[in-house]
């Protein structure tokens, strides 16, 4: 199963937030592209986004704690490698978790 098979919510909604970015900053995003999106080396590569500007391009992949090694960390590494031998084209790993919730607890104390 791919990454984007199993996306979360919370992957999915910063997902969207990276694309508001980039689009902001004026990249051309593509999101899930598909093997004809990309060049024949990253064909193979199951990315959650691309983003494309007149000087460079960048692929990323938007993962949470438990979805980190979902394949084992060896795709991302794989799939940062292929990137890194493409000129002008960056890797970006985006780690998104939720935000915490602080609670007092009657009785526990912090060690």
């Amino acid at each position: 199963m791919t990454h984007q098979e199993n996306r979360s919510p919370l992957e999915h909604r910063r997902l969207l937030r990276l694309a508001k970015e980039y689009q902001e900053k004026g990249f051309e995003v593509i999101l899930d592209p598909s093997p004809d999106d990309l060049p024949p080396d990253l064909a193979g590569c199951s990315l959650d986004l691309v983003a494309v500007s007149t000087d460079k391009t960048i692929a990323a992949e938007v993962r949470s704690r438990e979805t980190l090694a979902l394949n084992g960390s060896e795709d991302l590494r794989h799939i940062s490698e292929k990137v890194q031998m493409l000129p002008g084209w960056e890797f970006e790993l985006v780690i998104t978790n939720p935000r915490k919730k602080s609670h007092a607890h009657k009785g526990q104390t912090d060690d």
